[in-house]
């Protein structure tokens, strides 16, 4: 693999390996009890979300959006966006190779029946 790959070309591998990841943990025994984990999970942090929106005071979300509006001006100027990229594109590699490894091992143990 080209260390010169950009983030779109990892994000495209990720979809893939993705792809692998569920196909291989749809066919292996414990996959229910995983989607009963992740859906308690996503509804407790759907919970959790609610409650923080319900509490933040309208007037300081404004403000709070003018300065990161005024930051991300800022930001963009000094050029970090390209090397952000380029970091994040490594990290996605990275993660890859992790997901690559998962399907690997699920692959090696036995289907649902």
């Amino acid at each position: 693999m080209s260390e010169q790959r950009n983030l779109a070309d990892e994000l495209r591998e990720m979809g893939k390996e993705l792809k692998d990841l569920v196909q291989a943990a749809a066919e292996h025994r414990k996959t229910k009890e995983l989607e009963e984990k992740i859906s308690r999970a996503v509804k407790q942090m759907n919970e959790e979300v609610d409650r923080a929106m319900a509490s933040a005071p309208a007037q300081h979300a404004k403000h709070v959006g003018e300065e990161i509006k005024k930051s991300g001006q800022t930001w963009k100027e000094s050029g970090a966006p390209a090397e952000i990229e380029r970091g994040l594109a490594q990290s996605v590699r990275v993660l890859n190779q992790q997901i690559r490894r998962a399907v690997d091992e699920l692959k090696k143990e036995p289907k649902a029946d």
